[in-house]
């Protein structure tokens, strides 16, 4: 118990300086807003979205292949966090350089690449540790412990971003911005370093990418849950990809969209936290399901508000932002949460692997959303995404969890 103590408020330390450095780079409002202020445009915005949202999942399955006979995971956890830190660095320090905009965009694309890969590959190990440091017992308590304390802390953070945002002027507010991002990042490592972590045994037999590509289809059949998983995830992930074109979409709707992204991350941070509290409720109450199916239901409808208020006010349709916030911290609070339920310590890096792998939709979707809402305008696209979304509550509902949840 003293272990488990100690393993849970190291991942709430973790969880901390996690949130403080993600609200100074934002992958909604604040990265996007940097690639149109650089000069990108609506593929280029795709293309930035793919390379953090999506493509990185088809890693994962690489990757686990790699972590799911290793007895430990945290020493590649910490491998993965320091190219992160050193990728932020990175960035703070090449924008206050004199480059053209094709350049510089070109290089920022290169070390986000660099940045969300090193992510995969930190992430399939978080997981697994997770899964091992905290018993599932008191899972859903870390959870809502770990999306309170983070999502306040993001929200502190976000009146600082939002200040700079206004105060510095271009690059040197996003500079800014990355390297106090590097350094939060930093700090939030050191929690790692007092884990201290369950060793398991490695299977017997190394399973190659190969091996485990071609077993996809009999693991999928034989664990019913894993697969309902994978397609809820990916018909959700529609509402995920789709959040930076609300950017692009209040910047051709409003001439003075561009000054309103600091408002847009605060409100998605105070959103995220207000919900925190409500989810918690009901988490507790419900269990993971319930919460995931309103976040659905609250999704579907985000494309369709988000059309009718971009003919209102910039400060009206600002309140999307506010609404992303709900859905986005019931995605933090319980997609993990039911990973870690249907899998076993033997197979979690595994699992995580394949649903990264198969999350089709936010891996390909952005490449092409962009091209699209360029030939076609948002109206489509947009109501094909809640269409999308809605249609997730389907494979929700087969999933198989504890008898905790009603």
């Amino acid at each position: 118990m003293k272990n488990v103590k100690r393993n849970f408020y190291a991942f709430i330390w973790h969880a901390v300086f996690l949130a403080i450095a993600s609200s100074f780079i934002e992958m909604n409002t604040v990265i996007p807003s940097l690639i149109l202020k650089a000069g990108g445009g609506e593929i280029v915005l795709g293309i930035v979205t793919a390379i953090n949202v999506g493509i990185p999942l088809l890693a994962q399955l690489l990757f686990a292949s790699f972590l799911v006979s290793k007895k430990r995971k945290k020493p590649y956890l910490l491998t993965g966090i320091y190219l992160r830190i050193f990728s932020l660095l990175a960035i703070g320090l090449i924008l206050t350089s004199h480059f053209s905009n094709t350049l510089l965009l070109t290089i920022i694309i290169i070390i986000i690449s660099i940045f969300s890969f090193s992510g995969v590959f930190a992430g399939v190990s978080y997981t697994d540790l997770l899964g091992k440091s905290i018993p599932k017992d008191i899972q859903r308590k870390f959870m809502s412990t770990r999306q309170i304390s983070r999502s306040s802390f993001a929200l502190l953070s976000a009146f600082l971003a939002k200040y700079i945002l206004n105060a510095l002027k271009y690059p040197k507010n996003y500079s800014t911005m990355f390297l106090i991002a590097s350094f939060s990042l930093f700090i939030a490592s050191l929690g790692f370093w007092a884990i201290k972590e369950k060793e398991i045994e490695a299977t017997k037999k190394f399973p190659s990418f190969w091996e485990i590509i071609k077993n996809i289809p009999s693991i999928l059949s034989k664990d019913r849950n894993l697969l309902n998983y994978v397609i809820f995830s990916n018909l959700t992930g529609f509402g995920l990809i789709i959040i930076p074109f609300y950017i692009l979409l209040a910047k051709e709707s409003f001439p003075a969209a561009n000054k309103m992204v600091g408002n847009f991350l605060l409100l998605q941070m105070i959103g995220i936290v207000l919900a925190s509290f409500f989810w918690r409720k009901i988490l507790h109450g419900k269990g993971y399901k319930k919460v995931l199916l309103y976040c659905t239901i609250i999704g579907s409808i985000l494309p369709f508000l988000a059309l009718f208020l971009s003919h209102t006010t910039p400060i009206i349709y600002a309140l999307i932002f506010f609404v992303t916030g709900f859905t986005l911290s019931a995605r933090q609070m319980c997609f993990e949460g039911v990973l870690i339920e249907i899998s076993t310590n033997e197979n979690r890096a595994l699992y995580v692997g394949i649903s990264g792998a198969l999350n089709i939709v936010t891996a390909i979707l952005p490449l092409i959303i962009g091209t699209v809402i360029k030939f076609t305008g948002f109206t489509i696209v947009l109501s094909l995404v809640s269409i999308m979304i809605l249609t997730s509550i389907i494979f929700l509902n087969k999933i198989n969890l504890s008898s905790l949840e009603i």
